[in-house]
């Protein structure tokens, strides 16, 4: 009878130790990814989600391209959803990010027969970032990339830390006469100094009680 009391405590104590464990792990640190950022795999983990436009890699690169007509998402490349905006697989955003890096460039601008050419605005590339639960965090940036040499812009991501996120890069078509052409590369985050999260304290709290109770099952054992 005290043998099998004695297990029912280690068995007790095993499940107790790994959900420390488990809370230990999850409270140091969340995983920050932007899969193949560099498009060295083509565009494996990026999702095309445009309209008139089109996405394609060349030379490590992804290409976004507006087409015929006019249209606000003529070329789309997102990662973190796919364009449907379930994020069934979001992109978080670790505490010790500082800003989201992006190399882009002009590569052509072709003319469009199918244009009027009467809009006072050319074909923008656009960096939408998209809150995988709340809207209101939702943003949206122009990259200004003006010549044929990649640019690196930097964009703050202080206002998504800890949270889940989808990047997407947004090709507006506008009836300017033409049809633009534009490289992304080297998608990344760039890092503050500090190397590892610190747990909230409500999660030390949580920790140190889960402690305490493993020691009092040891001694109990």
């Amino acid at each position: 009878m005290r043998f099998m009391e004695s297990s029912k405590i280690t068995k007790a104590c095993i499940v107790l130790l790994c959900l420390v464990q488990s809370l230990f792990f999850s409270t140091a640190a969340l995983a920050t990814l932007i899969n193949n950022g560099d498009f060295s795999s083509g565009l494996n983990d990026w999702s095309d989600a445009s309209f008139t436009g089109s996405v394609t890699e060349n030379d490590g690169q992804a290409i976004l391209s507006s087409g015929d007509n006019t249209d606000p998402f003529a070329a789309v490349l997102i990662q973190g959803d796919d364009g449907s905006f379930l994020f069934d697989s979001p992109i978080m955003v670790d505490p010790n990010v500082s800003m989201l890096s992006v190399d882009a460039a002009l590569l052509s601008m072709l003319f469009d027969p199918t244009e009027q050419g009467g809009s006072a605005f050319s074909d923008t590339l656009f960096l939408a970032i998209y809150d995988a639960v709340d809207y209101t965090f939702d943003a949206v940036f122009e990259i200004p990339a003006l010549g044929n040499v990649a640019e690196t812009f930097l964009f703050d991501m202080s206002d998504w830390l800890g949270r889940g996120i989808a990047i997407s890069f947004e090709l507006a078509d506008e009836d300017d006469g033409f049809n633009l052409s534009y490289s992304v590369d080297n998608v990344l985050f760039t890092y503050n100094n500090t190397p590892v999260p610190v747990p909230e304290p409500e999660s030390f709290i949580m920790l140190l009680v889960g402690l305490t109770l493993l020691a009092r099952c040891r001694k109990s054992a």
